[in-house]
């Protein structure tokens, strides 16, 4: 995690939220979901629901190829006075297809998208923590 990233500033949430999605994007690569489940509460459901579906297509020698993901730009208002901070995120994903064991499609492919999330954060034990992930439509 950058240094940035742990500050409890606008700069640091950016920076915050820029490692997130690397994370995730490195758990389609891997199907290694350790290093994301920590940076969310487990009440947050879009990103349970997103580790849920790495890890299961990641099962029985499956394997997931795209799906690379990149936060193009975060907007958010920061609010020392607040202890939500909430941010706007573009996410860039690849197409994602999920591969057997001999490299045939499992299913068919998920399209690449280009979508906007709304990121609620808060900033507690000296790190950031996303508590809640939406899509803006």
């Amino acid at each position: 995690m950058p240094e940035l990233a742990k500050e409890n500033s606008k700069a640091g949430l950016e920076a915050f939220i820029g490692y997130w999605y690397a994370q995730l994007s490195y758990s389609y690569e891997t199907g290694q979901t350790e290093q994301l489940m920590p940076l969310s509460r487990s009440t947050c459901a879009l990103c349970t629901s997103m580790r849920r579906g790495v890890e299961s297509g990641w099962q029985e020698g499956r394997w997931i190829a795209g799906a690379t993901i990149r936060s193009t730009s975060v907007e958010a208002d920061f609010d020392p006075t607040v202890s939500t901070q909430v941010a706007a995120v573009q996410v860039i994903q690849e197409p994602i297809e999920i591969r057997t064991p001999d490299g045939s499609l499992y299913q068919e492919p998920t399209a690449a998208t280009n979508s906007a999330s709304r990121a609620a954060l808060t900033f507690e034990d000296q790190r950031w923590l996303l508590i809640d992930l939406g899509l803006l439509r």
